[in-house]
């Protein structure tokens, strides 16, 4: 009886020790696999927190983010002091509306944001980075031994990702950090959905 019971301990070891270690991947797998399943799944929302540093100063937002395919809609906010700004964007163009701006419109996102809200933020690249994914043609990946993706460079943005969370049994990033020095950008995903009903 002892001995099934130590049989039955061993095995509910394993077992948990299997659930918690990723299965190793080749470096590739990960883009191949993540690209086919986001195209699956091409309209989604999440939500979060964006925190700016420059070394010297500190600031945060909140945010809603809505894509519909290679259409974004961005809803900040300042976490004090009842800013915010709705930002719209797709490939070759970027509209955003709100507090101290009215109405700016360029053919890339990140120069009206930074405009906006005080702090470059690479937006247009963000929306590839939250996926795990690369932006087309641009930026180097780097895996963990895992083959799980660890991180990617461009020419201006040093991006890392800090945590994954099981979502649909996809590991989808909740934790990440942008650098460019003096900048740093942080951002914290609270919830992912998909579908129609997420916009």
């Amino acid at each position: 009886m002892r001995g099934l019971r130590v049989s039955l301990l061993v095995l509910v070891v394993v077992l948990l020790s299997a659930c918690a270690t990723r299965e190793p991947r080749p470096a590739g797998a990960w883009l191949q696999e993540r690209q086919s399943w986001f195209e699956e799944r091409d309209a989604w929302t999440i939500d979060g927190r964006v925190g700016l540093s420059d070394g010297e100063r500190g600031g945060s937002l909140a945010f809603t983010w809505q894509a519909a395919g290679e259409e974004h809609h961005i809803h900040l906010r300042t976490t004090t002091g009842g800013r915010q700004w709705r930002l719209n964007f797709s490939p070759g163009y970027a509209l955003l509306e709100g507090s101290d701006v009215d109405r700016l419109v360029a053919s890339h996102p990140d120069p009206i944001v930074e405009e906006a809200v005080g702090w470059p933020i690479p937006m247009q690249a963000l929306a590839w980075w939250i996926r795990g994914l690369l932006p087309p043609g641009g930026g180097r990946a780097r895996f963990a031994e895992d083959g799980t993706l660890e991180g990617i460079s461009d020419p201006v943005w040093q991006l890392s990702y800090q945590r994954f969370s099981d979502v649909e049994g996809q590991l989808l990033p909740t934790r990440l950090q942008a650098e460019s020095d003096p900048y740093r950008v942080r951002i914290v995903i609270r919830d992912w959905r998909f579908g129609v009903e997420a916009r």
